[in-house]
């Protein structure tokens, strides 16, 4: 997770369970391509931004494709959200990492 971490509030009385299904979550995304940008499976998402791409968070296509959904609700976490980043990152084709 170079460039962003996931988080959640936590909702549930097994914080272990919870850092597992982030994992899990982490790990579904990075193995699935991203409709909206059109990034393979491994990849950041990008955003365009003046003619430039910029590394960002998994959309929101991605996550629903890659089963986010489904793996949050079973631990009481019901979104998805990012602690935030510093600065902004060119994107480039860097793979994404398995936690």
């Amino acid at each position: 997770m170079e460039y962003f971490t996931l988080a959640a509030k936590p909702t549930s009385n097994n914080p272990a369970a919870v850092e597992a299904a982030l994992r899990r979550a982490w790990n579904a995304c990075a193995e699935t391509a991203c409709p909206k940008c059109r990034v393979p499976a491994w990849q950041y998402c990008r955003d365009r931004t003046a003619g430039v791409h910029y590394v960002t968070r998994f959309h929101r296509p991605r996550q629903d494709a890659a089963g986010v959904p489904q793996i949050l609700p079973l631990v009481g976490v019901h979104g998805l959200s990012w602690a935030k980043g510093k600065g902004g990152f060119r994107w480039d084709d860097r793979h994404v990492p398995t936690v």
